[in-house]
C-alpha cells in the first residue's frame, strides 16, 4: 500500500529532515511511525500526501507515484494532520457536509454518511454549533470522523490523540482497531508509547531523518532489550562508574544510568534474558563492590525502552 523508497528532503537548501529513508506498509497493517522530535515524521506524512515533493526519492500509493499522480492518491487516502485544520467558522455538520462534497461522497449518501459520523464521533447534539466552540477533544474527534467520511482504503494519522481527554483518545484507539478489521490500511505518528504499543502490528523508528529499526513491538523489545529489565536504586555510585562500568562488573548489559537527584541514588537499567535468576546476582554483584541497593526490581520492557534505547534520552527540540 506504501513504498517508500530512498526519500530524501532538504528543507531551504541546507536542512536534511529525510536522508534515503525507505520502507513499505502492506495492505491492511496498522502501523506507528516513531521517533523524536524533529526526526522527519511529519515531513515524511507530507510527502505520502502531497503537500510537500521529495528533493529526490519516491513515494508510491497504492501503486501510484504521489508526484505524478496527486489525485488518485487523494481519492484512497484519509489524513488527519497534527493541527485538525477545521474551519472554524463551520458547524460540524457542515464541515463533514464539505469534506464529502469535496471527496466526491455520492449526493445521496451524504446525509446518512454525515449523521453517521457525528454519532460515532460523539457531536450529534453538538452538530449545528461552530467549530471554534469546541474543546480540543471534541476538534480532535471530529476531524477524525472527516478522514473516514469518504470511506478511504488508507488512513494517514499524525498525532492523533494529541491533547485529548481519555475517552476521546478511548474513542479514536478504538475507532483504528475497527479499520484493522475492515482490512483498512493504517499509519500514524505517535509521541506516545503506549499507543504504538496497544495498536501497531509493526512499528517503525526513525530518527534523523534515517530508519533505524523496524519490526513488531515484542520483536523489538527482544532484540534491543531482552526478556526483562532490572531497575536498581543504588547509592554510593560516583560519575566515574558508569553504564560500561557496570556492565563489566555484572557482566549484563547496562543500558543507561541515571543522574543522581539532590544527591540521592542512581537508578540503572540492566538487560536480562533470565529475569528470576539475574535478579538476586546482580544485588549480591552490587553488595560485593560496596554499593549500597536501595530498591530493585524485574519487569518487562516497554515499547518506551525500546525507544529511549535506541535513540538516547536526551532532551530534543
Amino acid at each position: 500500500m506504501i513504498q517508500i523508497s530512498n526519500l530524501t528532503h532538504i528543507y531551504g537548501g541546507t536542512v536534511k529532515a529525510l536522508d534515503n529513508l525507505s520502507f513499505t506498509v502492506e495492505q491492511g497493517e496498522v502501523v506507528g511511525l516513531l521517533g523524536p522530535n524533529g526526526a522527519g515524521k511529519s515531513t515524511t506524512v507530507k510527502m505520502m500526501t502531497g503537500i510537500l515533493r521529495p528533493t529526490n526519492g519516491s513515494v508510491r500509493i497504492a501503486g501510484y507515484e504521489v508526484s505524478e499522480n496527486l489525485e488518485e492518491v487523494r481519492k484512497r487516502i484519509g489524513f488527519m494532520p497534527q493541527e485538525t485544520a477545521l474551519y472554524q467558522d463551520l458547524t460540524a455538520q457542515e464541515a463533514l457536509e464539505y469534506h464529502a462534497d469535496l471527496y466526491g461522497v455520492p449526493k445521496n449518501e451524504v446525509a446518512d454518511r454525515v449523521a453517521s459520523m457525528l454519532e460515532l464521533a460523539g457531536l450529534t447534539h453538538r452538530k449545528d454549533d461552530l467549530v471554534k466552540t469546541y474543546s480540543g477533544g471534541m476538534k480532535r474527534r471530529l476531524a477524525l470522523v472527516r478522514s473516514i467520511l469518504h470511506d478511504s482504503e488508507l488512513l494517514i494519522f499524525d498525532e492523533m490523540s494529541l491533547g485529548v481527554d481519555v475517552h476521546s483518545r478511548n474513542l479514536i484507539w478504538n475507532q483504528v482497531r475497527k479499520m484493522k478489521t475492515e482490512g483498512r490500511t493504517v499509519l500514524f505518528c505517535t509521541n506516545y508509547m503506549d499507543e504504538a504499543e496497544a495498536l501497531a502490528d509493526r512499528v517503525i523508528i526513525i530518527d534523523n531523518g534515517r530508519l533505524v529499526a523496524e519490526g513488531t513491538p515484542g520483536d523489538l523489545k527482544r532484540e534491543h532489550i531482552g526478556d526483562y529489565l532490572i531497575e536498581v536504586q543504588i547509592e554510593g555510585m560516583d560519575s566515574a562508574q558508569d553504564s560500561k562500568w557496570l556492565t563489566a562488573k555484572v557482566n549484563l548489559e547496562v543500558e543507561k544510568i541515571s543522574d543522581p537527584l539532590n544527591g540521592g541514588p542512581r537508578t540503572a537499567w540492566i538487560k536480562s534474558q533470565t529475569g528470576h535468576s539475574d535478579l538476586p546476582r546482580v544485588i549480591e554483584k552490587l553488595t560485593e563492590l560496596g554499593l549500597k541497593v536501595k530498591q530493585a526490581a524485574l519487569r518487562e520492557p516497554s515499547l518506551g525502552d525500546v525507544f529511549l534505547a535506541i535513540t538516547g534520552s536526551k532532551l530534543r527540540d
